[in-house]
């Protein structure tokens, strides 16, 4: 571990479970989010492949069955990135995702934490608490990971449970699951100890620095893309009355001259970069898209006295809405033993250019005034209820009460989400808007809904996003099946049921986010051979339990995969698909009354 550029690690990896482990539980808070990250996610935690991004189309089906009602992602409302591409297997995540509504003129929901739970021979959990949001960027972040373990050096962190049970509330997390925490033991990096987490609920106020990290300081430095003076003050407070910041060019100009702040610059940061699948896949990396990198994102704060080091670390800004309040944040305040990986902290923070004063590209600053004026008008609308309606005409967006006002201050859009090319405006006095105009297939629906703003003045100024809302008419277990049978397909049908028969995965070999192959349902095995009393005692008696599991969820997917076969359109592909169909059910059915029935 190091704070030097090329010592990156993926967070995936990190949470990846190990050989032997399942996820039971799984809560991931985050600013901004990425759908296409998300999915990362559930590949990470319920695939079965080293790289999220290159698990095969069966390993996606199986990894979404194995976090299904496990996995919850809590962002800020209105953050959810517009994603380009794979759209029609994301709805399969609307279910887990939870927003946290805020007025963001006034504060935001900020904290970057995860927090999992795995069973295997011992439960375990891991924490992980930093800046990184669940999108696609590059950007230079930093994290903690604590791992829970009987270790003797292992030690009791109270606050992981107190923060699970606040912060998290929306998460649900159970008392067991609570309790559990409480009396977790954890083991941090070598030469890190944990002094306290420290956090803000939307609206309150807390300060995060209110004493010395460290008494008489020799030297601090710290890492902020957003500053204020306010918040500059509060690092000034930290032990050290000199303190070098790595930060933007914008932020610098806004704020110095600071006495006792030095200002170094890097490159600005891209925290809401859409994830690109085809990069990751091409290039081979372990997380996102390792591209040279876009700038820094990381919030730091070290305090060292000879050998000892103060670092806070987490997701808050140094700016008053951080470190005071009221955004919602979540950081760590440790204790650095190792005097080489504070160096490496302190000279990555004087890696930055020396910060020099240059005159303001006006245009620029104008555009930048009317990006953050749109984001208020957008704010402004967000305040609003929306819901969804599926009927038998299509789709419905309703808006609720108060939208007049905001309406009239910027263009808005609406698009459904799997139809990304059709927009919709949304005007004022409108309560009510058709998105879709013809029956939508039940495979085919979801809570998801895309929007776009525009700046009247500068239509050139958007911004996009993706809300998860209210839907009257979706049942979430039932479209979750029909999407998946939708996604397995006549062709890869065969290889389904093999998978969970032997667990053999006929898909190897392929990626989730190639097309679904064409043509008639594969034939590398016959289902006469396939389904023989042999192979199913073999099955049965290699485990039990997990086999009668199995047949329960084959016997509930089939009526899926007949909808799915029946809107086929070419008529032959349909016929050999419903014949496999119609040889698979009765045998299975069978299987499923012995098993169930004590034969």
């Amino acid at each position: 571990m190091s704070f030097r550029k090329n010592d990156r690690l993926s967070i995936f990896g990190a949470l990846r479970p190990d050989e032997g482990q399942t996820v039971s539980r799984a809560v991931v808070a985050t600013y901004s989010l990425d759908l296409i990250a998300m999915l990362g996610l559930v590949l990470a935690l319920g695939g079965d492949a080293e790289v999220e991004f290159e698990n095969s189309p069966l390993g996606l089906v199986q990894a979404f069955d194995r976090v299904r009602g496990k996995l919850q992602v809590i962002h800020q409302l209105g953050r959810i990135v517009a994603p380009r591409a794979h759209r029609c297997v994301l709805p399969l995540l609307d279910t887990m995702v939870s927003a946290i509504v805020t007025n963001e003129r006034e504060q935001s929901w900020h904290p970057k934490v995860a927090l999992i739970r795995y069973e295997g021979d011992v439960v375990q959990w891991r924490f992980w608490i930093g800046s990184r949001n669940l999108t696609g960027s590059s950007d230079l972040d930093a994290g903690l990971l604590l791992v829970s373990s009987r270790e003797k050096s292992a030690r009791v962190i109270p606050d992981i449970a107190n923060l699970a049970r606040d912060l998290l509330r929306e998460s649900s997390l159970t008392t067991e699951e609570l309790e559990e925490l409480g009396t977790a033991k954890w083991v941090a990096p070598p030469g890190i100890t944990v002094r306290s987490l420290l956090w803000r609920r939307p609206g309150e106020t807390r300060r995060f620095v209110g004493t010395p990290l460290l008494g008489r300081g020799e030297r601090a430095s710290a890492v902020s893309p957003f500053i204020d003076r306010t918040g500059l003050a509060e690092v000034l407070k930290a032990g050290c009355a000199k303190v070098t910041l790595l930060t933007t060019d914008m932020a610098a100009g806004d704020c110095s001259p600071v006495k006792g702040v030095a200002f170094r610059t890097a490159t600005a940061p891209e925290p809401e970069a859409e994830v690109s699948v085809e990069q990751q896949i091409d290039d081979k990396v372990g997380e996102f898209i390792e591209l040279p990198p876009a700038g820094v994102h990381a919030k730091l704060l070290a305090v060292t006295k000879g050998d000892r080091t103060a670092l806070l670390l987490g997701s808050a800004n140094l700016t008053e809405r951080g470190l005071i309040g009221p955004n919602a944040e979540a950081v760590a305040i440790l204790d650095l033993k190792n005097p080489a990986l504070a160096e490496t902290l302190h000279e990555f923070v004087h890696s930055g250019f020396e910060f020099r004063k240059v005159e303001i590209d006006e245009k620029l600053a104008e555009q930048e005034r009317a990006r953050r004026q749109l984001d208020e008008q957008i704010s402004m609308l967000l305040e609003c209820d929306f819901s969804l309606a599926y009927d038998e005409e299509g789709l419905l967006l309703r808006i609720g009460e108060g939208a007049d006002e905001a309406l009239a201050a910027a263009r808005f859009e609406a698009s459904p989400f799997l139809d990304p090319n059709v927009w919709v405006d949304l005007s004022s006095a409108v309560r009510t808007v058709r998105l879709l105009k013809s029956v939508v297939s039940l495979s085919e629906q979801t809570s998801l809904v895309t929007f776009r703003a525009s700046s009247i003045a500068d239509p050139i100024i958007q911004r996009s996003w993706v809300l998860s809302l209210p839907v009257d008419g979706m049942d979430d277990e039932r479209r979750d099946r029909a999407l998946l049978a939708r996604y397995v397909g006549a062709s890869r049908f065969r290889d389904w049921l093999r998978s969970l028969l032997d667990g053999v995965d006929g898909t190897a070999g392929q990626r989730w986010s190639e097309p679904l192959p064409g043509g008639e349902p594969g034939d590398a095995l016959r289902l006469s051979e396939m389904f023989t009393l042999e192979t199913m005692l073999s099955a049965w008696a290699r485990d039990p339990r997990a086999f009668e599991r199995r047949i329960a969820g084959m016997m509930t997917m089939l009526e899926s995969f007949r909808e799915a076969f029946q809107a086929l359109p070419d008529e032959e592909e349909r016929r050999a698909a419903l014949d496999d169909l119609n040889d698979v059910q009765p045998f299975l059915q069978a299987v499923h009354g012995a098993v169930h029935g004590g034969a």
